[in-house]
């Protein structure tokens, strides 16, 4: 994915991730390190190991003592084990993270740089290269396991929020009761700031969902009390079959209506997933146009 083109709507300074696990952190930590390793010297003490491009220690181990054959990071990384991170979805020292990095062939150790030069290249390679978008219309990257979502200025990663709270929600979460027609007054005016800061197009989704959910729920429901006539109904529920059919849709097309009810009658997990994957921000740019621009007219009042 090119990530130069993402917008610049995310340049925000408000990133953090909560205890010792960010990308801020581990630029701020790697700032430090620089400016102390580069007068760094070595120590007659200190043992350094014999390791490959891909991390693995050579066959010929007779001059690594017995107790230490596993280890292939010198001593001064140590410092990195009381910092922690999530990888994969399970939370690591980031002593852990460089070496799984150097073990696995992604990154290869350079010593004639700081410790945390090599931990920001641990970081490049083992998270941030496999960040991708929650969605295909979305271009706000998350980590691997999405426990992170980046900030991205300028084509580069340079800041990581996590995306749960202490109570067990996720960012995801309060999209979700969004997006499942609850009322923006109804939520917490905290989680909802995160959500607009750290990934509006999520935010921006969930608005337009659980607005044409609400909208859904009432149409039909005038229309099965009698409020109004079948093709008031039809005619209300334009700007609906826009969001799912684009510049196809048709009022008198009865399995767009057919599909229109599949789509908001799911039971709630099925409806989110469902309407959050096909979300189609040109179609709803459609609606916005037939009903701000072009001040459509609605029976129901609700427009």
């Amino acid at each position: 994915m090119n990530i130069a083109n993402i917008s610049n709507a995310y340049n925000q300074t408000l990133y953090d991730a909560g205890e010792s696990n960010n990308i801020n952190k581990v630029s701020a930590s790697a700032n430090m390190v620089v400016n102390s390793q580069d007068a760094y010297v070595h120590s007659g003490e200190e043992v350094y190991f014999t390791y490959t491009s891909n991390g693995v220690i050579p066959e010929d181990e007779s001059s690594v003592p017995g107790n230490e054959k596993s280890c292939i990071l010198p001593e001064r990384y140590k410092s990195w084990e009381s910092c922690y991170t999530y990888y994969q979805g399970n939370r690591i020292s980031q002593y852990e993270l460089i070496k799984i990095a150097v073990e696995t062939g992604a990154i290869t150790l350079d010593e004639s740089e700081s410790t945390g030069w090599n931990m920001i290249n641990a970081y490049d390679a083992l998270l941030h290269s496999k960040a991708t978008p929650l969605y295909d219309w979305s271009t706000t990257l998350y980590s691997e396991d999405r426990m992170y979502v980046y900030r991205v200025e300028n084509g580069k990663i340079t800041g990581a929020r996590k995306t749960w709270y202490s109570d067990g929600t996720t960012l995801q979460d309060t999209a979700d009761a969004i997006a499942s027609g609850i009322q923006l007054s109804e939520l917490d005016i905290y989680k909802l700031h995160d959500l607009t800061l750290y990934d509006r197009e999520l935010y921006d989704a969930a608005v337009n969902i659980g607005r044409a959910k609400r909208e859904y729920d009432t149409l039909t429901n005038m229309y099965q009390n009698g409020q109004l006539t079948e093709k008031q109904f039809k005619h209300d529920c334009y700007p609906l079959l826009l969001l799912l059919f684009g510049k196809n849709a048709d009022t008198n097309n009865k399995n767009q209506f057919l599909q229109l009810s599949g789509f908001f009658e799911r039971d709630r997990n099925d409806f989110l997933k469902n309407a959050f994957e096909n979300y189609n921000p040109s179609n709803q740019s459609l609606a916005d146009r037939l009903l701000i621009e072009k001040g459509y007219h609605s029976y129901s009042g609700i427009y």
